[in-house]
């Protein structure tokens, strides 16, 4: 083997190719700027995250749920967002939520899974930081409470002297 055959005991570097990172300095694509995430962004992913859990019934107590589908009758607005409270400063969100559960569902592993959920669909969507997520549950749906209260309920025997 002569040596023009011989393998190169050195090995060969890459040929550096030109590529455009964002955000990288010259790129003519990058703005500087500031974000702001409003505290009601913050609400609504909350409030939508949580109804995604298996066994949340509602969020809110029943005056709050009362108040949201009168607002929804006079705004038309369907974002209802009830039951979530949101403090937010730097980036940072400290959450109250208030969820009616499902009778059966144990509280505990429904606690478990929106502690799960909830900071991390609002850290993906909103890009904000859930450091304390406080919820309370408010009331236990019971099977057959869905029954239509404007009917007319078995009216009971007369009495008879």
């Amino acid at each position: 083997m002569t040596s023009a055959q011989r393998p190169s005991s050195t090995p060969s570097s890459p040929t550096p190719t030109a590529t455009s990172v964002p955000g990288a300095a010259g790129d003519p694509t990058t703005v500087e700027g500031t974000t702001e995430v409003l505290p009601s962004v913050v609400q609504k992913v909350t409030a939508f995250s949580a109804r995604e859990i298996p066994g949340v019934v509602a969020l809110g107590g029943s005056t709050s749920r009362a108040v949201g589908a009168v607002r929804q009758t006079l705004t038309g607005n369907t974002e209802n967002t009830a039951g979530v409270r949101v403090e937010l400063a730097e980036q940072k969100a400290h959450i109250g939520l208030d969820v009616e559960i499902e009778y059966g569902v144990g509280a505990r592993e429904l606690v478990r899974a929106l502690r799960r959920h909830v900071p991390k669909a609002v850290e993906e969507i909103a890009g904000v930081t859930v450091v304390e997520l406080n919820i309370v549950i408010t009331d236990v749906h019971l099977p057959g409470a869905d029954v239509d209260a404007d009917a007319d309920p078995v009216a009971p025997p007369g009495a008879t002297i």
